[in-house]
C-alpha cells in the first residue's frame, strides 16, 4: 500500500511539473507579442495623425493679431502657433458655481463672445464645480480635449476657512501639471472669484493668489478693478444675498474678461 501511495505521489509531481512548464511557456509567448501590439497601435495613431485634414482657418492673420492685442505674450504665442499649424485653439473655462450665476453666467457669456469673435478658431468649454480646490483636485478631471489655454478660478472663496492658502497654491500647481502632461505648451490663466462686501480674511486669500501668480509666472486677470471696492456698499448691488453675482455682477465680470480676450 505504501509503495502504491509513493508511486501515485511521484506521478502527481510529474503531472504538476509538466502543467507548470506548459503554463510558463504560454505566458512567455503572450508577453513576447505585446511589443508588436504596442508598435501597431503607435503606427495606427501616427497614420491617423498624418491623414487628418488641416483645419480651414476662419480668421485671417491680420484679424487674429487685432483680436488678441490685449492677451499676454504667452497666450498670444499659443494662439499664433495653433494658427500656423492650421489647428483650432481649445480653451477651457473652469471655476466655482459663481460662473453660472445671474440670468446669463459669465462663463456662458464669455464662451459665446469668444467663439463668435474668433469665428470658430477657438473652441470653448465652460465647466463649473461646487466645492473646494481640495475636492476639485481629487476629481477625475477630463482633459482629453487637450486644452491649450485654461482660464481657472481656483475656488478661493469656497476654500475660505477650509483650505489653507499654501495648500490652495499646491492644488493650482498640481492642476497645471496635469494640463501640461496633456499639452506641453498649455497656458494657465488665473482669476479670483467675485469680490464680496465687507471681506476680511478673504482679501488676504485673494492678495496671496495674485502674488502666487506673479511669483509663478502665471497670467493673472484681475477683474476686481471693474467692481466696486469691498468696502463700498454699492458692491451689494452686484451680488445676491448668497454673495453670488447677480445679473449686474455677472455682466460686469463677463465684460472684463471679454475685454481681455477680444480686443476692440
Amino acid at each position: 500500500m505504501r509503495k502504491l501511495i509513493a508511486i501515485l505521489l511521484v506521478i502527481g509531481c510529474i503531472v504538476l511539473l509538466g502543467f507548470s512548464y506548459i503554463t510558463w511557456k504560454d505566458k512567455l509567448a503572450a508577453a513576447s507579442t505585446k511589443p508588436a501590439e504596442a508598435a501597431t497601435l503607435i503606427e495606427e495613431k501616427e497614420e491617423k495623425a498624418e491623414t487628418s485634414e488641416p483645419i480651414k482657418q476662419v480668421v485671417t492673420e491680420d484679424q487674429l493679431e487685432r483680436l488678441m492685442a490685449e492677451l499676454d505674450e504667452s497666450v498670444q504665442k499659443v494662439f499664433t502657433d495653433r494658427f500656423e499649424a492650421d489647428e483650432k485653439v481649445q480653451l477651457l473655462i473652469v471655476g466655482s458655481e459663481a460662473m453660472d450665476a445671474g440670468d446669463v453666467g459669465y462663463g456662458e457669456e464669455l464662451e459665446r463672445a469668444i467663439e463668435e469673435a474668433y469665428g470658430g478658431f477657438i473652441e470653448v468649454d465652460a465647466v463649473s464645480f461646487d466645492g473646494t480646490s481640495a475636492e476639485f483636485i481629487e476629481e477625475e478631471i477630463d482633459l482629453s480635449s487637450d486644452y491649450d489655454v485654461v482660464l481657472f478660478e481656483p475656488f478661493t472663496l469656497n476654500n475660505n476657512g477650509l483650505v489653507e492658502i499654501e495648500v490652495e497654491h499646491e492644488h493650482i500647481e498640481a492642476f497645471y501639471g496635469q494640463l501640461q502632461t496633456e499639452v506641453s505648451d498649455a497656458v494657465l490663466l488665473l482669476q479670483p472669484p467675485q469680490p464680496i462686501y465687507g471681506a476680511g480674511y478673504y482679501l488676504t486669500q485673494v492678495n496671496a493668489l495674485e502674488e502666487f501668480a506673479s511669483l509663478s509666472d502665471i497670467v493673472y486677470i484681475n477683474h476686481w478693478s471693474a467692481w466696486p471696492a469691498t468696502t463700498d456698499p454699492a458692491l451689494q448691488d452686484y451680488l445676491t444675498e448668497e454673495k453670488n453675482p447677480n445679473d449686474t455682477g455677472s455682466q460686469t465680470w463677463a465684460n472684463e474678461l471679454k475685454g481681455y480676450f477680444i480686443a476692440e
